[in-house]
């Protein structure tokens, strides 16, 4: 990427406000019928779309990843056909975005950009199929996770706990309860709320609820023989989402690690006091919106910049890794994983 392009990226932050009134006004304007439809508040809600549009645009321009933009597309296209809300809204949307830094941006700028906002626009005519669900009949422990799942959009937490009791108490793998129903019930939960069939309090609940439980199984986690080796797992600053991270790192406690969880939105300055603190051998950073990707890539950045950590393995991942191809060495980590017991495999082999 050319200095240009570089300038080009931070003016379309510093403005992206200003921008998102002007795409909302174009919007509408050509569609007067929407202002009848939805009046007021659909300008205010066009604008909050614009803006979101605009941060994962400029997030996919920083890591040069149109890969990035095409699934926060898809993403959209799903959501809001489950509310409803046409396709073309969101394809009109994308051209409006287009003419608008068009005219904002000199020529040679803004080359990039349109670009990904056209082929974008061609990726939504050719969109998969969609799942049509995380808890599939051939997986694992499928039964208990579509109850387990069930008692928790009915606000049934007790029940659901004592279903996990009863498996706990049969046998069965906290390790196995961990992938096939706790992390497979958070996918479905998404993914429901995405298709407009529960509400972000359900998925809220259903979050809460998940930890909570997992909590209870605390005294089995962390109750086997250490193998000396340390963990540093967290979430990059404004990351709400820290339940997979969570996962991660209660496997590498059962694994013999000792692990620090230092939860989500975790400041960069006190990351690095806790890493000289615990003299760690890993660090293991998760994100889950695209958007925060740069945080990472910052982390990793300044953690690389310091001496006494040259021998310290660093591992990231999360939703993004999945879907960007590269990622992992665009920002500088060591390796990635698309599950827990993944990220316990590659931990193992570049520690020892």
């Amino acid at each position: 990427m050319n200095d240009k392009q570089q300038y080009f990226i931070r003016q379309l932050s510093a403005k992206k406000g200003e921008l998102a009134a002007k795409i909302t006004d174009l919007h509408f304007n050509e569609n007067p019928e929407l202002d009848k439809k939805y009046g007021e508040q659909g300008r205010e809600k066009c604008r909050e779309d614009a803006i979101y549009h605009l941060n994962y645009l400029i997030e996919a321009l920083q890591i040069e990843s149109p890969e990035l933009f095409y699934h926060y597309l898809e993403w959209a296209w799903h959501m809001l056909d489950a509310r409803n809300i046409p396709i073309d809204d969101l394809v009109n949307n994308i051209s409006y975005i287009k003419e608008v830094i068009s005219r904002e941006f000199a020529e040679d700028e803004v080359e990039m950009a349109l670009s990904y906002l056209e082929s974008g626009a061609e990726h939504l005519e050719n969109l998969e199929p969609e799942i049509e669900s995380y808890l599939l009949p051939d997986q694992p422990l499928s039964h208990e996770a579509k109850q387990y799942l069930n008692y928790l959009l009915k606000g049934k937490r007790d029940q659901a706990a004592r279903l996990i009791d009863k498996l706990v108490d049969k046998g069965t793998a906290i390790e196995d309860i961990y992938e096939h129903i706790f992390q497979a019930t958070q996918y479905e939960v998404g993914f429901l709320w995405q298709r407009n069939e529960i509400t972000v309090a359900h998925e809220h609940y259903c979050t809460a609820a998940t930890q909570l439980i997992m909590s209870r199984l605390y005294p089995q986690i962390f109750s086997g023989e250490k193998n000396g080796l340390k963990l540093i797992a967290c979430s990059v600053a404004s990351e709400l989402h820290e339940i997979g991270i969570r996962m991660v790192s209660d496997f590498f406690e059962m694994d013999g690690w000792d692990t620090y969880y230092m939860g989500s939105n975790m400041p960069e300055d006190h990351l690095l006091q806790s890493l000289r603190e615990h003299d760690a051998n890993m660090l293991a950073i998760s994100v889950t919106l695209p958007i925060h990707i740069n945080r990472v890539e910052s982390i990793i950045r300044n953690v690389r910049d310091k001496p006494e950590f040259r021998d310290l393995r660093i591992m990231a991942g999360g939703y993004p890794f999945g879907i960007i191809p590269g990622l992992t060495e665009k920002v500088g980590a060591d390796a990635t994983a698309l599950n827990a017991r993944q990220a316990i495999l590659k931990a193992n082999e570049m520690v020892n």
